[in-house]
């Protein structure tokens, strides 16, 4: 029987407490002291709190239940609708460390993996966004590690039910949280068939397995199931053209173009050494995981055969996919937690090599720290808005402002106008800064593919005759389809320059509507 174990340290637990506090107090400083407006999709999450649901269009309930919750303790600011990535995030670094120094019990490893994933640009990011990444990693991670338990074979220790309860517990949230959690038990069901055929599963373990799995996906898709019911399937057929792609009407042709543009933003999610790092661990696995032993139990076959496989089918084929349709980077989320363990693995091997000096050492340390400082002060860097990737997320709030100044100026009856945009996104941004946080509306007067909005009252209900403004995206002259029929009278585009704590923000086009006339088009049912 093989044990790849480091002799446990009290050290080890301080240094990655440390990790784990600096990480979160970064996160909280960044999130409270406002360097950026809500993302588009956090103000949509935000605005599903206000009326709550089983499920929603594009995700499950998850992010409106945490969001839910600390907006009761922070109120309905950017704080509150952040704090649970916050949170989130240091769990996710705390199940990593517990779960690679307990239940492998490799202490000093998890010290690496602990530095590598708190350094990985995309964990950060999810650390301070509200997504539904972030809880999905969160649940992915425990699950990891509540399968690595439950599938020891160690001749002087039994597998206790609790392993099991955790990971049904996990698959409900994480479907809760993301369908993609459903790809958890995909890989589950692959590698619990590679240990059978290694002879390496302890006794009782597919029935167990299998209830916990099938129980706990249940239980996640309950309520999206009775959601969607009553919603003509939509969030499926959302889901299923997605993972369809997007054609061109010209059949099947490889995209080079999206493919590059893929992987270079995999490349910068990672961070180009992590991915290096990653590279090296995953060819000293593959020696390792490539055969197994067969009946004895072996922790490094098993760790490295976990990693291997939790890492590369999921991100190497969603990466692939870009070649034949359109993919989103955020996709490979999930395998990034694996990713940080190949790193982490790769890191302890490379730093304590015997002619390693401690230059080399503090050069590539300084490096990952230094550039994630840089991921939280970028938004304050001086650069061109064509070159700051953090401009889409400035001047939200001061959009609000002008929009409300608007109403109060330009209307005889300020309390009967709405705003409305012809994007989903903008909907929800405007309801969550115009100032008291309205309802608001987004119009289908072009294709498009249906959103949540699309499922809520439209001002049909209830607005008769009163006026709105249209806010667009960027400077457009471009008429609005069908706004006229909507409105007796619709004003010429109003051009708006935003501003962000004093600097350059995001362009609008504002358009004074008055008299709705009670036509609210829909245009691209069945677009999904």
């Amino acid at each position: 029987m093989t044990m790849p174990r480091d002799t446990y340290s009290p050290r080890y637990d301080l240094v990655a407490l440390f990790i784990i506090l600096a990480s979160f107090g970064l996160r909280y400083w960044f999130v409270a002291s406002g360097q950026l407006n809500l993302v588009q999709d956090e103000a949509q999450y935000w605005d599903w709190i206000r009326r709550p649901q089983l499920s929603y269009y594009s995700k499950g309930p998850l992010i409106a239940w945490v969001i839910t919750l600390w907006t009761q303790v922070f109120g309905n600011t950017e704080l509150g609708v952040r704090f649970g990535s916050v949170l989130g995030m240091t769990g996710i670094l705390a199940a990593l460390y517990v779960g690679v120094s307990r239940v492998w019990r490799e202490y000093r490893m998890a010290v690496f993996v602990l530095f590598a994933a708190a350094t990985m640009p995309l964990l950060n990011g999810l650390g301070i966004l509200a997504t539904t990444d972030c809880p999905l990693i969160f649940f992915w991670t425990v699950a990891f590690f509540a399968l690595a338990a439950a599938t020891r074979n160690e001749p002087d220790r039994a597998v206790t039910k609790w392993p099991f309860v955790v990971l049904g517990a996990c698959m409900a949230f994480g479907i809760l949280a993301k369908y993609m959690m459903l790809a958890f038990f995909g890989l589950a069901l692959i590698h619990a068939i590679i240990l059978q055929c290694r002879g390496q599963l302890p006794e009782r373990f597919w029935s167990r397995f299998l209830l916990a799995s099938v129980a706990g996906s249940a239980l996640g898709l309950a309520p999206i199931v009775l959601w969607n019911t009553d919603n003509g399937w939509v969030a499926y057929k959302h889901v299923a053209k997605l993972s369809a792609g997007v054609g061109n009407g010209t059949g099947f042709a490889l995209r080079p173009g999206p493919f590059f543009e893929m992987l270079g933003a995999q490349i910068g999610l990672l961070a180009p050494w992590w991915l290096a790092f990653i590279l090296v661990g995953t060819g000293a696995a593959l020696r390792k995981a490539w055969i197994g032993p067969v009946g004895r139990f072996d922790a490094g076959y098993r760790r490295d055969l976990m990693t291997l496989l939790y890492f590369w089918p999921l991100w190497g084929l969603i990466t692939a996919k870009a070649l034949f349709s359109k993919v989103e980077a955020n996709w490979t989320a999930a395998a990034f937690m694996a990713g940080a363990i190949l790193a982490g693995m790769a890191l302890k091997n490379w730093w304590d090599a015997p002619k390693r000096r401690t230059r080399g050492r503090a050069i590539l340390a300084g490096t990952a720290l230094f550039l994630t400082l840089a991921i939280y002060v970028s938004p304050l860097l001086p650069l061109p808005g064509n070159l700051n990737p953090t401009m889409r997320l400035k001047g939200w709030a001061d959009l609000g402002v002008k929009v409300d100044e608007l109403m109060r100026s330009e209307f005889d009856d300020p309390s009967r106008v709405f705003a409305m945009s012809d994007n989903y996104g903008f909907t929800s941004e405007l309801a969550f800064y115009i100032p008291g946080q309205p309802i608001t509306f987004c119009t289908w007067t072009e294709d498009r593919r249906m959103n949540q909005y699309d499922l809520w009252p439209t001002p049909v209900d209830g607005k008769l005759g009163w006026d709105a403004i249209m806010v667009r995206k960027r400077f457009r002259n471009s008429p609005v389809p069908e706004l006229d029929k909507m409105f007796e009278s619709v004003s010429e585009p109003i051009f708006y320059e935003s501003s962000f704590h004093g600097g350059e923000g995001r362009r609008f086009t504002l358009i004074l509507c008055k008299g709705f006339t009670g036509y609210w088009p829909k245009r691209g049912l069945g677009e999904f």
